[in-house]
């Protein structure tokens, strides 16, 4: 699976699961694209708990999900 695939997944159970909102994932993702044009390269779940809209836990718990998806 593509980076970007993982990224799309990981927002999607995130926001399934009910640990971020959809205006939390556009902030995050605003940050993400303006963080990518300086040179800067960060996971959106790393940006999402910087921001305290996600705990380590809920992270940890939406990529044993996205492993459990995957075939």
């Amino acid at each position: 699976m593509k980076p970007k695939d993982r990224e799309e997944l990981f927002c999607e159970i995130a926001k399934r699961k009910g640990y971020i909102t959809w205006p939390q994932l556009l902030e995050a993702l605003e940050i993400q694209i303006q963080e990518t044009v300086e040179g800067r390269v960060r996971f959106i779940g790393e940006i999402l708990c910087d921001l305290n809209f996600i705990t380590k836990l809920q992270i940890r718990d939406v990529l044993e999900s996205m492993d459990q998806s995957l075939p």
